[in-house]
């Protein structure tokens, strides 16, 4: 009784994911399927399942509702699977997040191991018809050492890294590995273990730690991982050295890395799509990835990889780091400071709002760890119009308006700078009376009972935006600035010959102008009446890159055109002045490959972001956008 998990992005996924599971099973096997037995699940039962099933002439069977026993192969199969995970992570204290690596492995032990439905061998040996090996078996979660081999590193630099043993590649004769430093997954062949160490998970260090091997140690594990994988597979007899790949990275979600250690015989571009998470992942941080790179592949068609962060997802989570703790505690002291909130009775006709806390891992313009930011916010979803709020649109700057106010600056030689408002929406004044309960961890003793009544305005409360804008626009009014009639988020002050511009973008503010004193003025002003951070001269905002010099203003997206890059597999495609094929013509071609619509709409969406510094791929990016729908 072999056994195939399939992660599936969304319950509609079922149909097409069975289609290749039964074209698979059955090329392999020389049978065809003649019974599905399943529950009633929705993502069983749509008219596109039963009529596929009625036309390839396989009988369904499906049990009675509240009666999973009768399907209890099936059953206990996943309970004896999710208690293989819970202690494989436990074992190790794995981070939760990292469930699908440990179902994989589970899998992959469940199919080698001897079982009550079959005689003296095991699911894979009936399966393939080839004894399979256990000498590369490994303690899940536990320390690996990967060998870098010679031509990737310097004369001084060490020879391996220190990463966490997930078990087997479903590619490559290799092991998969994950390097919490970089947040990759590694796979490779050149390994050595330390099944009883394992991985400080709750350290923040970002330094990687590296142990020396030697290529007579790193030649001798090669070995034993190739004698065993010879015997267990009939795959392909080409050497996979090692393989690095990352989770995703973009303006909001993290994408996937290919990089290489030595080097590989797969075809990078080939590596498959990027899917978004399903909904019932909410309470992990996981990134799945779907395998359509060939006939093995589709036993394992989807694999998660986890987000670039590791950013806990729980207070529970939380707390155990000292740092985590910390960046909680000047959150709560910044609330107290702003006069925020203040504990009360809740009356009996009030709704309290929940809150929960959000942790992001702060990066610079160099990719750097610049600060661990703990945010309370509320669950503005259960609001209720008319009563908790009213108004909530805010404008942004557009990016025309920054540019220009950049382009201005430039002709001028001007010094264009910028400032971070701290807690920004805490500001902002609330005009709806707003009850929300005490955050975790900082319940007031001998008054769990009360609640918070809300004076200004939280992150996560619907009107929070609105409340905040109104705050800093009042503020200009008063300084003598004039809001642009047509742009809400620009303002100018001229006093004589003195000028000052400003441009504002939620809690970030950039602002120029040709006389230093009104500059520094008005930096001092700001700071005074708000809780700010002052940035220096603007280098990095909203993701771009600025560089500014006695040649000029210069502005980039280097580091967000190459993780985009790198998140589609097209990091080592040739390079072209234009995508574009003179002469060709677009059309939705209803006949040919189909494509991954939600995977089509973020590389367009991606692409979109990209034009604020790049206008020359605008005319190919709006060609593409006509098919998103």
């Amino acid at each position: 009784r072999k056994t195939w998990a399939y992660y599936l992005v969304d319950k509609s996924s079922a149909f097409e994911n069975f289609k290749r599971f039964k074209c698979m099973v059955e090329k392999e096997s020389g049978e065809i399927i003649c019974c599905l037995r399943t529950d009633r699940g929705g993502e069983f039962n749509s008219d596109e399942f039963k009529e596929f099933c009625e036309l390839n002439g396989i009988k369904r069977q499906l049990t009675a509702a509240y009666t999973p026993q009768q399907n209890g192969i099936a059953e206990r199969k996943n309970r004896t699977i999710m208690e293989m995970v819970r202690c494989m992570l436990a074992g190790k204290n794995v981070p939760k997040e990292f469930w699908p690596e440990a179902v994989n492995w589970s899998i992959h032990l469940i199919n080698r191991s001897p079982t009550a439905a079959v005689e003296n061998m095991t699911p894979e040996e009936v399966w393939s018809s080839i004894k399979p090996s256990v000498k590369y078996f490994k303690i899940f979660g536990c320390i690996a050492y990967v060998h870098v081999p010679e031509a990737q590193r310097k004369k001084l630099d060490d020879k391996s890294i220190k990463c966490v043993f997930f078990g087997m590649s479903e590619e490559s004769k290799a092991y998969r590995l994950y390097n919490p430093t970089t947040k990759k997954i590694i796979i490779s062949r050149d390994v050595k273990f330390d099944e009883k160490a394992k991985w400080k998970w709750d350290s923040t260090q970002t330094s990687q730690r590296l142990v020396e091997i030697s290529d007579e140690e790193a030649e001798n594990v090669n070995a034993g991982i190739e004698n065993a994988a010879n015997s267990d597979a009939a795959d392909t007899d080409e050497d996979v050295h090692s393989q690095v790949s990352t989770p995703p990275n973009s303006p909001d979600t993290h994408s996937p890395v290919i990089d290489h250690i030595g080097t590989s015989t797969s075809n990078l571009n080939n590596q498959g799509r990027n899917r978004r998470p399903p909904p019932w992942h909410a309470d992990y941080d996981t990134t799945m990835t779907e395998e359509e790179t060939g006939e093995e592949d589709s036993m394992n068609l989807m694999t998660v990889t986890p987000c670039l962060s590791n950013d806990p997802a729980t207070y529970e989570e939380a707390v155990k780091s000292s740092t985590w703790k910390a960046a909680m505690d000047k959150e709560i002291e910044a609330i107290e400071r702003n006069g925020t909130w203040k504990l009360a009775d809740l009356p009996r006709s009030a709704k309290v709002i929940g809150v929960k806390w959000i942790y992001k891992t702060k990066l610079n313009e160099r990719g750097e760890i610049e600060k661990y930011k703990a945010r309370l916010v509320a669950k503005g979803y259960a609001q209720r119009y008319g009563t908790d709020y009213k108004e909530v649109f805010a404008p942004v700057a557009r990016w025309d308006t920054i540019r220009s106010l950049l382009a201005i600056a430039a002709s001028r030689g001007w010094d264009v700078f910028q400032l971070d408002v701290k807690s920004a929406f805490l500001h902002g004044e609330l005009k709806e009376t707003v009850y929300v309960e005490q955050p975790a961890g900082y319940v007031k003793a001998g008054r769990e009972k009360q609640v918070y009544k809300l004076h200004k305005a939280l992150y996560g409360l619907k009107q929070a935006p609105r409340a905040w804008y109104s705050k800093i626009e009042a503020y200009f009014i008063k300084e003598g600035f004039v809001k642009s009639s047509h742009e809400h988020t620009l303002f100018v002050k001229e006093h004589g010959n003195v000028w000052l511009i400003i441009s504002l973008y939620v809690d970030d503010l950039i602002f120029t102008g040709n006389d230093n004193n009104a500059l520094s003025q008005f930096k001092e002003s700001m700071m005074t009446t708000f809780d700010m951070t002052d940035l220096g001269k603007m280098r990095h905002f909203l993701g771009i890159e600025v560089i500014q010099d006695d040649q000029g203003i210069f502005i980039g997206q280097q580091r967000y055109a190459k993780e985009i890059l790198e998140k589609f597999n097209m990091d080592k495609s040739n390079a072209v002045c234009s995508p574009v094929v003179t002469g060709t013509k677009l059309s939705k071609h209803d006949e040919g490959e189909k494509v991954n619509p939600t995977q089509f709409k973020q590389i367009v969406g991606s692409l979109m972001y990209l034009t604020a510094t790049r206008p020359d791929i605008m005319f190919a990016v709006n060609l593409i956008a006509r098919f998103m729908e």
